[in-house]
């Protein structure tokens, strides 16, 4: 009898919890279709937003003022990196112990792009765009605009009709917690990421890859960070 309580009881937070996520899916979606505009942007950010942080990425790692600004700068991409891998594995384990169907396939909902035939939750695009901005977010230029913009891709996932907001939920939670993991045990990653950043300086000073001026040159017109110090020896015969 208690364990037929406890199902029921279930149940009906189960049915609870599916009310309020359809209700705001129907909310966010049914504002698609009135303007065409209007969709063909939030389409475009939904469909194009992570190309806005690999960019982002790519810009930190040819950034900084100084030596160290520069390296700090990759050791932050890097980070961002490594928890948008670490959010991407969460999700697929999560989405193989419980499988959701995207919603347009049980719901009557405005589908305005066709998406990956993948399990809906939770959202890889919504766990990538947290994960990038968590990791930055207060110690890189512009971060907190990034953290806006994340927001903005994941509620545009509901809005073409592509996830429940429970999904975009589900993606943060993993977005963020990776983030935090990362930052958590970045000591871990301190060697590598020294060997790594030393292998690309070698690399970039063999191919004149163009680098902030002051970020590459000490007072001598020779690399003075500690890093390609420590390193450029091991690395080069």
């Amino acid at each position: 009898m208690h364990a037929h309580c406890l199902i029921v009881c279930n149940s009906k937070k189960e049915e609870k919890t599916m009310f309020y996520d359809n209700t705001l899916l129907f909310m966010i979606n049914g504002l698609s279709g009135h303007s065409v505009w209007v969709d063909k942007v939030i389409m475009i950010l939904s469909e194009y937003g992570p190309v806005v942080f690999s960019l982002y990425l790519i810009s930190l790692w040819f950034s900084g003022n100084s030596t160290d600004e520069l390296t700090e700068n990759r050791k932050r991409a890097l980070y961002a990196f490594f928890a948008a891998m670490l959010a991407m594995g969460m999700n697929q384990l999560i989405s193989h112990i419980w499988y959701r169907n995207r919603p347009y396939l049980d719901q009557p909902v405005n589908r305005l792009l066709q998406g990956a035939q993948d399990a809906s939750f939770p959202s890889d695009h919504a766990a990538g765009a947290f994960s990038i901005a968590g990791s930055l977010f207060g110690r890189t230029a512009g971060s907190n605009l990034l953290m806006a913009f994340a927001i903005l891709v994941a509620l545009s996932r509901v809005y073409v009709g592509l996830h429940y907001p429970s999904d975009i939920l589900g993606g943060m939670t993993t977005g963020l917690v990776s983030s935090w993991l990362i930052e958590r045990n970045k000591g871990l990653l301190d060697k590598p990421l020294t060997l790594l950043l030393a292998t690309w300086t070698i690399i970039e000073t063999k191919l004149h890859l163009p680098v902030p001026s002051l970020a590459r040159t000490g007072q001598g017109g020779e690399c003075s960070c500690d890093l390609c110090r420590s390193c450029y020896d091991c690395l080069v015969v």
